[in-house]
C-alpha cells in the first residue's frame, strides 16, 4: 500500500512539473529581460507562445493541455481585463487629446502651487480613482495618460511618478469594496458554524466573510501604510525636484484643457454609485467628445480619420496602443491557469501541509508568505494569484484555528504587494505601456522597484502584524 501511495505521488509530481515548467520558463526569461532594461511586449508575448509550445511537447496529456491553454485565455479573467483596457485605452487617449495634463500644468503654474507637491497628489487622485472604481488596471491606464505627463512636465521624476500612480492603485484594489480583490479574498474564506445548537441537532453550514466586514478590518493597516506612503512621497519629492523649462512653456493657453475633469468626475461618481465599470467608461467617452468638440480642443479630424486607406486619430490610437498589453494578458493567464492546474495545486498542497505549524503565529506568517508567493510568482494579474492562493489559505487557515476575518485581511493586503512593485508584473508593464501610448519616455521597468511606497509599506505592516500578533495560541 506504501509503495502504491509513493508511486502515485511520483506520477503525480512528474506532471506537476510539467505543468508548472512552461510558466517558470516565460517568469524566469520575463525577469532576466525587466532587470537588463529590454522590456518590450512584442518580446514577453513571443516568449510566452515558445513557452506554451515546448509545454506542449513535454505534456503528460496534450488533450487536456491544450483545454487548459484555451481555457485560460477564453476566461472571463482574459476577457473581462482586455475589454477594460481596450475601453480604458480610448478613453485614456481622449483626454490626452483634451489637454487636460497641459490644463493641469497650467493650474499648477497660476495658483503657483509648489509644483513638488504634486506626486503626492497623483497618489492620493490614484488611489481616490481605484476606490472608487475598483479597477486597478483601470487606474494605472488613466492615470498614466493623463497625470504622468503632466508631472513630468512640471519637473517631477519620472520613477516617483510611475510609483506614485502604482501605489494609488495598489491602494484602491486593497480597501475598495468593488475590486476583484475584495470580493475574492471574503467570499473565499469561510468559517463552520453551529446551527443545531437549538434543536441539538449536529447542523453545520460555511459562511464566507462580508465584505463591508472584512473592509473595516484592515482599514487601519491600510491608512497606515497610506500615510507612511504619503509622507515618503512628499520628502522624495521635494528632495528630488528640479524646475522644468517645459512647464513653463505649457502654463500658456492651456486652461480649456481642465475642462476634461468633468469626464474624470463624472466617471468617478458614477462608480461611488456602483454603475457598471464600462457603461461608466463609456458615458465619460461620451462626455469628452461632446466638451473637447463644443470648445475646439480637438477636431472629428483627429478623432477618428482614414487617410490613404489607413484608418487613425486618438480612438483608433488609443485601441492600438493596448492591443499589445492584451495579447500578452491573454497567453500568460493561460500559463497562469495551466501552473494552478489540480496537478500543481495538490503537489503544494501536501508541501504546506508537510510543514511543522504549532502556533498561531507561525500559521499567520505560513499564510502571508504563501499569498506574497503566490503575488511574486503570478505577479501579471493579481486576481489570478488572488485566486490561486485563496483556497489554499482558507484551508490552511480553517485547519490551524485562524479566524476567516483575519484571513481575508491578510489576503487581500498582501496581494496588493508585489504584483504593483516587480518589473515583469502587469501593472508595470502597463504602466509602460500607458506612458508610451501618451507619448512619453524615459521611464523603465526597475525604475519603480524603489518608488512604489505604498506596496512596500503595506507588505511591511502586514508582516509585523503577523510577527507581533498578542496571542500565540499553541496549536495541538
Amino acid at each position: 500500500m506504501y509503495i502504491s501511495q509513493n508511486n502515485t505521488f511520483a506520477y503525480s509530481a512528474t506532471k506537476a512539473v510539467r505543468t508548472f515548467l512552461p510558466f517558470c520558463l516565460f517568469v524566469t526569461i520575463a525577469i532576466i529581460s525587466s532587470f537588463l532594461k529590454v522590456v518590450n511586449i512584442n518580446l514577453l508575448i513571443v516568449i510566452g507562445v515558445f513557452s506554451i509550445l515546448l509545454g506542449a511537447l513535454i505534456a503528460h496529456d496534450g488533450n487536456r493541455y491544450w483545454r487548459e491553454i484555451f481555457g485560460g485565455m477564453g476566461s472571463s479573467t482574459a476577457m473581462t481585463a482586455t475589454l477594460l483596457w481596450l475601453v480604458v485605452g480610448i478613453y485614456g487617449k481622449l483626454l490626452v487629446e483634451g489637454h487636460l495634463a497641459e490644463g493641469l500644468v497650467w493650474a499648477i503654474s497660476s495658483l503657483h502651487i509648489n509644483a513638488a507637491l504634486f506626486v503626492p497628489l497623483v497618489f492620493i487622485f490614484s488611489g481616490i480613482f481605484a476606490i472608487s472604481t475598483g479597477s486597478g488596471f483601470g487606474t494605472i491606464c488613466a492615470m498614466s495618460m493623463v497625470l504622468y505627463p503632466a508631472s513630468v512636465m512640471l519637473g517631477n521624476s519620472p520613477a516617483l511618478t510611475g510609483g506614485a500612480i502604482l501605489s494609488g492603485a495598489a491602494l484602491g484594489d486593497s480597501i475598495s469594496m468593488v475590486s476583484d480583490t475584495a470580493v475574492i479574498a471574503a467570499t473565499t474564506q469561510t468559517e463552520t458554524r453551529d446551527e443545531g445548537r437549538e434543536t441539538r441537532e449536529v447542523i453545520t453550514s460555511e459562511r464566507s466573510v462580508d465584505i463591508g466586514t472584512s473592509v473595516k478590518a484592515r482599514l487601519p493597516l491600510v491608512a497606515l501604510s497610506a500615510a507612511i506612503a504619503l509622507v515618503l512621497y512628499t520628502l522624495a519629492c521635494n528632495l528630488s525636484y528640479t524646475p522644468s523649462v517645459e512647464a513653463a512653456y505649457h502654463s500658456d493657453g492651456g486652461a480649456l484643457g481642465l475642462l476634461m475633469l468633468i469626464p474624470t468626475a463624472l466617471v468617478v461618481l458614477l462608480s461611488m454609485r456602483g454603475t457598471n465599470m464600462f457603461v461608466t467608461l463609456f458615458a465619460g467617452i461620451i462626455l469628452s467628445v461632446v466638451l473637447g468638440l463644443s470648445f475646439g480642443l480637438f477636431t472629428p479630424y483627429s478623432l477618428l480619420h482614414v487617410r490613404d486607406g489607413v484608418a487613425g486619430g486618438a480612438i483608433v490610437d488609443g485601441v492600438g496602443g493596448m492591443t499589445g498589453i492584451c495579447i500578452l494578458l491573454m497567453v500568460v493567464v493561460a500559463l497562469s491557469k495551466l501552473a494552478i492546474s489540480e496537478d500543481g495545486m495538490d503537489i503544494i498542497g501536501r508541501g504546506v501541509n508537510s510543514l511543522g505549524v504549532r502556533s498561531s503565529r507561525q500559521s499567520e506568517l505560513l499564510l502571508f508568505f504563501m499569498t506574497a508567493t503566490a503575488g511574486i510568482l503570478i505577479a501579471t494579474v493579481n486576481t489570478i494569484a488572488n485566486i490561486c492562493v485563496a483556497p489554499l489559505v482558507n484551508t490552511i487557515g480553517q485547519r490551524h484555528h485562524i479566524p476567516a476575518l483575519r484571513r481575508t485581511t491578510l489576503l487581500a493586503t498582501t496581494i496588493c504587494t508585489f504584483p504593483f512593485v516587480l518589473p515583469y508584473g502587469g501593472c508595470v508593464i502597463l504602466l509602460l505601456q500607458s506612458v508610451e501610448t501618451a507619448g512619453c519616455s524615459g521611464l523603465h521597468a526597475t525604475d519603480v522597484l524603489t518608488t512604489a511606497f505604498y506596496p512596500m509599506a503595506l507588505f511591511i505592516i502586514i508582516l509585523l502584524s503577523c510577527l507581533y500578533e498578542k496571542t500565540d495560541q499553541t496549536h495541538s
